[in-house]
């Protein structure tokens, strides 16, 4: 698997980046053609954004069937979009950085997804992604925290 990134996306909307990831995924054969619309609907019913420090993040990701090879693509806004908080729909969380997740297997997506979220309870590494402008650094930052 190797991880996609798009640094310094210029969107106005959760939508247009949620869009312009799908489409790449797409564009590179990793799900298939109706991902983009799982995936906008799934966010419209179970919001992903995280209220986490300093910048907040987004983790997107939509059922497996959709998904033909695990992929993960990283996205840093250039400004931050409104996502709604995942658990409470009714919070607006300013996203600077967005993970979406596209895994096949339930057991792989588990795993990735609790990995993240340790790294994301880092503030060094929250500050550290900021710094991020290749994706070998981003592969880096996240190799080195302890799970």
């Amino acid at each position: 698997m190797n991880d996609i990134l798009m640094m310094d996306l210029t969107v106005d909307t959760k939508e247009q980046a949620l869009s312009a990831m799908s489409s790449m995924l797409i564009n590179t054969g990793y799900v298939t053609p109706n991902y983009m619309e799982a995936i906008l609907k799934r966010e419209q019913s179970f919001p992903t954004g995280l209220p986490v420090q300093p910048y907040g993040v987004a983790v997107p990701h939509a059922d497996s069937k959709h998904v033909i090879e695990s992929q993960v693509v990283f996205a840093a806004l250039r400004r931050p979009v409104v996502f709604q908080q995942m658990g409470n729909d009714q919070q607006d969380i300013d996203v600077s950085f967005i993970f979406m997740l596209a895994f096949r297997d339930p057991t792989e997506h588990l795993q990735h997804v609790q990995k993240l979220f340790l790294c994301l309870q880092d503030t060094t590494f929250m500050q550290q992604l900021n710094q991020i402008k290749k994706k070998s650094h981003l592969l880096q930052l996240i190799n080195n925290i302890e799970t």
